[in-house]
């Protein structure tokens, strides 16, 4: 697809044990026009088993648009590791889309035993020599920043990330610390009927929202630099 203006981003979160659910907020998903890719923020699978993957599989080919998984934590216990590197590839990983770019990120620490690897997060958000500067660089994880993490929104701020996004939580929830200002967005569980959403367009740097499965919009926030006020 060539250049555009304006498009959108869906985040689902933590699908796992209501495949149902999750076809539900495909099937509508699928309706948005202007949604060009999915993040699937983690939690496909409860106990890391086969059955529960090949659920959730095909819950995901329902979808019209591209869908792309980061690993959680409940991804990651009993065979749910090897599962995941043999049917989605690695646990980090990073893309280019729009000239934004996103960089995806293993942050379970008590399935993994390390934290995120901050010199590889700050090498994925450098642009290549001669290239231009990303538009925007968005980081991507299943949980939100570990408090015991000392410096970590430091290190990601200082890298260049505008936005982080997450699952995990049971809720929508959207922070930042004042003396850093590395604005997380959290999205809910999917067994609740609600998703994220990230819009992208000339007017406005990032725009988040609160969804419901019929999309009705709540607590918007603009994320610029520096950051506004939500408005």
């Amino acid at each position: 697809i060539g250049k555009v203006d304006f498009y959108q981003v869906a985040i689902i979160g933590d699908p796992q044990q209501y495949p149902g659910s999750f076809e539900n907020t495909i099937e509508h998903v699928n309706t948005l026009d202007d949604v060009h890719f999915i993040l699937l923020v983690g939690d496909l699978a409860e106990t890391g088993i086969k059955a529960e993957f090949e659920w959730m599989c095909k819950a995901m080919s329902k979808s019209d648009i591209p869908m792309i998984p980061v690993i959680g934590n409940h991804d990651a216990i009993s065979f749910g590791q090897d599962i995941w590197l043999d049917v989605f590839g690695p646990f980090d990983f990073a893309f280019t889309y729009q000239n934004s770019r996103f960089v995806a990120y293993n942050d379970n620490q008590y399935e993994f035993g390390v934290p995120p690897d901050r010199d590889w997060l700050h090498k994925e958000a450098q642009p290549l020599e001669g290239e231009a500067d990303f538009d925007h660089i968005i980081g991507v994880s299943h949980v939100p920043p570990w408090d015991d993490n000392e410096g970590f929104d430091e290190s990601l701020h200082a890298s260049g990330y505008e936005l982080t996004v997450h699952g995990h939580e049971s809720s929508f929830d959207f922070w930042e610390r004042d003396d850093v200002g590395l604005p997380h967005y959290i999205t809910t569980q999917n067994r609740d009927p609600g998703f994220g959403m990230i819009t992208i367009s000339p007017d406005l740097d990032l725009q988040v929202d609160n969804c419901t499965r019929e999309c009705t919009q709540t607590t918007p926030r603009v994320v610029a630099t520096p950051i506004p006020d939500p408005q």
